[in-house]
């Protein structure tokens, strides 16, 4: 079964200021973080519950290459992207 994606704006505003902050570091890095997040939410499509729960309601995918996890929450057949965020921020939810 294939879950519908939805990347709420919070997760968005969050991938783009990783974005910024990476190319501006080294040009092309913001890149290949966006791309790592796109293969991510790959993986959450095809198979959401197979990630880490957090507690009853999230769960969490740790992105390859860089120092963040995606939190998201499964409802039905859709996988609702909460946020993008660095390891070692204290969590949004």
């Amino acid at each position: 079964m294939s879950y519908t994606l939805r990347v709420q704006s919070e997760a968005i505003i969050d991938m783009q200021v990783a974005f910024e902050w990476y190319e501006a570091q080294q040009p092309g890095l913001g890149y290949d973080l966006i791309a790592e997040i796109e293969n991510s939410y790959e993986k959450l499509s095809n198979h959401p519950l197979h990630y880490t729960a957090i507690n009853a309601r999230f769960r969490r995918l740790k992105v390859n290459r860089f120092p963040y996890l995606i939190v998201y929450e499964v409802e039905g057949s859709n996988v609702i992207v909460n946020s993008v965020q660095h390891k070692s921020k204290k969590p949004k939810f």
